[in-house]
């Protein structure tokens, strides 16, 4: 199973669906037409569901590569970064906190891309790899396309006290820590498809 955000509504990619989406919006499809009608049936109807399923019982990855062949396909990394003092590291930009991630260089790693990104975005160095969480996706408009960008993630720890420098140049207008008793404020102001993400770091590290 697949899951793929606009804006905060998400589109479901499986085989054939359980009783767990009977209050969801369901179309079986047969190729990139049908999938493509689907989500314009989707987007236009106001009134519609947050979620979407669109299955094909008969072979799933296709269904993901039929999927992700309508859009212009981008690829990125980022961390959720926790700190000595059990902190996550968030950055704050376009009026939402987010995490920092980037698009993926040539030659390069998600893994590498990952440690990059955190440090141009936030200033930190010294940070490293813990394990890989789940990838995202999301599908966004820019110069008049539309993007699919699939984002992996990994879990990062850092142990050092360097002072946070948000990358302007990237409109990041704040990077701070933050404790899990702040994690209303970041569940309410953040993008509907992190919140399985952190959830599966605090499931991981607490």
């Amino acid at each position: 199973m697949y899951k793929v955000f606009i804006n905060d509504k998400s589109v479901i990619l499986c085989g054939k669906p359980d009783d767990g989406f009977s209050q969801c919006m369901k179309i079986e499809v047969n190729g990139r037409k049908s999938i493509k009608e689907a989500l314009r049936n989707f987007a236009d109807n106001a009134s519609a569901q947050d979620q979407l399923v669109i299955y094909n019982n008969r072979d799933v990855k296709k269904l993901l590569d039929d999927f992700i062949s309508l859009f212009w396909y981008l690829e990125a990394a980022g961390g959720v970064v926790m700190n000595r003092e059990r902190q996550r590291l968030f950055i704050f930009r376009f009026g939402r906190w987010d995490l920092p991630k980037g698009k993926l260089e040539k030659g390069e790693s998600p893994a590498e891309a990952a440690l990059r990104e955190v440090e141009e975005e936030t200033g930190i160095s010294g940070h490293r790899l813990i394990s890989e969480l789940p990838s995202t996706f999301h599908i966004y408009e820019h110069k008049g396309k539309k993007v699919l960008k699939m984002t992996y993630w990994f879990a990062m720890q850092y142990d050092g006290k360097e002072m946070l420098i948000p990358q302007l140049l990237e409109e990041i207008k704040a990077a701070e820590w933050m404790g899990r008793d702040r994690d209303d404020l970041i569940f309410s102001s953040t993008y509907a498809s992190l919140h399985d993400l952190l959830h599966a770091d605090i499931n991981q590290r607490g």
